[in-house]
């Protein structure tokens, strides 16, 4: 498929494998994509500082977004483009959720900062893909947190989250991941998709030249608007049923497989 120009990686459930590393195949293919001239982007709902221990073996990615389209950071031009929830939207949505499940765990996470008002107990650390080494959200005062505007706000154990989308549709985009067990909350104008139009347009590359690889709900947009979206194996049923392919899981070389298939 000489018409590629660029590739979209998510990395949970995608490039990354279940024990959260880069296989050498996947490294290779995809190495070799951007020394034959394609540009890689990465695309994920990490902050930063999760992402970008990940990204030490592609130091030739020269544009990265993270929070779901939030951060967009340009390596080269040594820019970024941040959007995060006004501060008001964001205590209106805390208390929302404190009324309906009060459970619930509520972080945020500000400018590659995580705070939260509760601890997360160690039975729900996995699910925030924190690891046993990782530093954990940092614990604040409740008005601390209302005066924050957070670049994302994660839920853990919302059962509400349409309820959300109805009440704060207008202005930010709820997504549910995991199986629906992490709730995750951006600006409105915050999406995959507007993130990396806003790359393809610096770089000059036609989104039916993009080749888009995704598992997860955050990655719909991204499919809906690239010329060949590939789902992986793993990934839920929405996103195989509108992409071009569906390759192997990511726990078996999905990306390098599709890559080796349909580019080298």
């Amino acid at each position: 498929m000489s018409n590629i120009q660029a590739i979209v990686l998510d990395l949970d459930g995608t490039l990354l494998d279940s024990d959260k590393s880069i296989s050498c195949r996947n490294y290779q293919a995809v190495k070799r994509c951007f020394d034959s001239g394609i540009h890689i982007i990465i695309a994920t709902a990490r902050p930063p500082r999760a992402a970008n221990r990940f990204l030490e073996k592609f130091p030739f990615v020269d544009y990265m977004i993270y929070y779901n389209g939030a951060l967009v950071v340009c390596k080269s031009k040594q820019n970024e483009r941040h959007i995060s929830i006004p501060m008001e939207i964001s205590r209106q949505i805390n208390q929302f959720i404190e009324l309906r499940v009060p459970q619930s765990i509520v972080s945020y996470e500000v400018n590659d900062l995580w705070y939260t008002c509760r601890p997360v107990p160690d039975s729900q650390v996995a699910q925030l893909g924190i690891r046993s080494n990782d530093p954990r959200p940092q614990v604040i005062d409740k008005d601390d947190m209302s005066s924050l505007s957070p670049t994302k706000i994660l839920v853990l154990g919302c059962n509400s989250w349409r309820d959300l989308c109805d009440q704060f549709g207008d202005h930010v985009n709820v997504i549910a991941t995991d199986d629906g067990v992490l709730v995750q909350i951006m600006h409105k104008s915050a999406s995959k998709e507007k993130a990396v139009q806003g790359v393809l347009s610096d770089i000059g590359v036609k989104s039916e030249n993009v080749m888009v690889f995704g598992d997860d709900y955050n990655d719909l947009g991204l499919f809906h608007m690239s010329g060949f979206p590939v789902a992986m194996k793993n990934a839920i049923i929405e996103l195989k049923n509108c992409a071009a392919h569906v390759t192997d899981s990511n726990d078996n070389d999905g990306v390098a497989v599709a890559i080796e298939r349909f580019i080298l």
